[in-house]
């Protein structure tokens, strides 16, 4: 547990005064343009390439192996595999490891975009779950296990179920009943857990999908714990799947040149984690606890605490409803940052998104708060002292339930031409429209377009949403099968 075995081989690399006559060209930072070297400093010693000693990702036998086995320790899992290209990798190598062409997988509707890529990758065919939603606050919430019971009664034929617990706003679904179910129609349970890597580390955070029964878990270790951004691993448990084949899509979704510095930073956040954790997150969540009754007392703001049917809410994340104080999400967003040097998550047309971790104390919070106060007390009132017309609630819409004329990966692969988006009523869409953030998608390649669906997406564009994969980032247009 004390060790680090990515950073000893690379200290030992050092000690040999090597002379680095291979990739990359900077040779160790020598090269590297000076007015970035300065900011980045020793760190460039360190990235470097497979070299004898510093082992092979995608063939590890030495540090990168040991420094893997000590994260299954420290997670729970019985192997453990570190990614360099986000949760993204994880969700397509567990897509592509369990199913073929054709197959069918049950995914949420409300999955993150590369679940979705996944499927079109692996010609699968996707059947729908649909989570419940809270209509106060506008967020999907939780996948229910009579969904997923009549989900996989409709669909005996499904090769897996994949779940997204927690969600971006920090929902978490109940895995452990989720896992029973699955498993009692003889299917695999895939977790994408990006935004829950810290939990297996503090008692009063809720239980890992990996201890709860799932059979592969993907998790963003960047997101809530230490590491470099576009870090994360994948946990694998019960030994149901093809461990050959999800080596083999692994060695697919990632580059054959992972960055050492990458590695070498998923090894740190694991032995953080497994030397002091607990008390870093137990600091942050006595100061969050106190927040949390503090901003109970900015009398125009709500926090989501959690509902009917919720596991847990992941204590980490604020899920902060400013439309009583007759601002937009988007409005208080820029408010914060401009005037306060405040950057949140993200907002929507009625809320923030305000994520902290452990490495937050009662300073940061405060801060924020500070903002929130600034936020009610100015924001709210006009010049003249009378209140702000209050914006109308939006519910969120992550429930359309659209035709789907053909699996995605077909409607990638035909002629598309792009038309103006109210005329797009009755088409089949030849491209995904996703808000970003958070990154799911509202309309999938190959579902047909419905005058309620582009009434909404003319909503979020009024609102100053933001879309990606998309040609016209505007969504003026979009494109759809001819």
């Amino acid at each position: 547990m004390e060790r680090i075995p990515v950073l000893e081989a690379m200290r030992a690399h050092l000690q040999s005064n090597p002379l680095p006559l291979h990739v990359p060209g900077h040779k160790m930072g020598r090269g590297f343009p000076a007015e970035a070297a300065v900011w980045l400093g020793q760190a460039l010693r360190l990235d470097l390439t497979e070299l004898p000693g510093l082992d092979d990702l995608h063939q590890p036998q030495g540090p990168i192996r040991e420094a893997q086995q000590l994260a299954a320790r420290a997670f729970g899992s019985e192997e453990t595999y570190f990614l360099v290209g986000g949760s993204t990798a994880g969700n397509l190598a567990m897509i592509l490891t369990v199913c073929r062409p054709g197959e069918t997988v049950v995914i949420p509707r409300n999955a993150h975009k590369s679940v979705h890529h996944a499927v079109m990758l692996a010609g699968a065919k996707p059947v729908y779950l649909y989570p419940e939603v809270d209509g106060q606050f506008a967020i999907p919430t939780v996948i229910r296990v009579e969904e997923v019971r009549r989900v996989l009664a409709e669909h005996p034929d499904a090769r897996a179920v994949l779940i997204t617990s927690p969600t971006y706003q920090g929902v978490c679904s109940d895995i452990s009943e989720i896992a029973g179910e699955v498993h009692r129609h003889g299917k695999l349970l895939l977790v994408d857990e990006a935004h829950g890597a810290h939990f297996p580390f503090h008692e009063q955070l809720p239980p890992t999908a990996i201890q709860s029964g799932a059979d592969l878990v993907v998790q963003s270790t960047h997101k809530m714990l230490g590491s470099l951004t576009g870090t994360a691993m994948l946990h694998g448990k019960n030994g149901r799947y093809d461990r050959e084949r999800l080596r083999t899509m692994l060695g697919m979704v990632q580059t054959s040149s992972p960055s050492y510095l990458m590695l070498l930073s998923l090894d740190a956040a694991r032995h953080q984690m497994q030397t002091c954790g607990r008390e870093l997150i137990d600091r942050a969540l006595q100061a969050l606890a106190h927040g949390r009754r503090e901003a109970a007392a900015i009398g125009e703001l709500a926090l989501y605490q959690g509902g009917p049917d919720v596991c847990a809410v992941d204590p980490f994340k604020w899920w902060i409803q400013v439309r009583q104080l007759g601002l937009t999400g988007f409005e208080a967003e820029r408010l914060l940052r401009e005037k306060r040097g405040i950057f949140c998550e993200m907002a929507d047309r009625d809320h923030l998104l305000a994520v902290f971790s452990y490495a937050d104390t009662d300073k940061q919070v405060s801060r924020l708060l500070e903002g929130l106060r600034f936020l009610a007390e100015v924001c709210s009132r006009d010049p003249a002292g009378k209140r702000v017309e209050h914006v109308r609630p939006v519910i969120a819409r992550t429930d359309f339930r659209l035709e789907q004329v053909m699996i995605p990966k077909d409607a990638l692969q035909r002629a598309r031409r792009r038309v103006k988006l109210e005329a797009a009523v009755g088409q089949v869409a030849a491209e995904p429209v996703i808000p970003y953030p958070p990154g799911i998608p509202l309309v999938l390649p190959g579902e047909r377009y419905t005058a309620e669906l582009i009434a909404h997406l003319q909503d979020m564009k009024r609102i100053g949403s933001r879309f990606q994969g998309t040609e016209d980032a505007a969504l003026e247009s979009v494109c759809v099968l001819e």
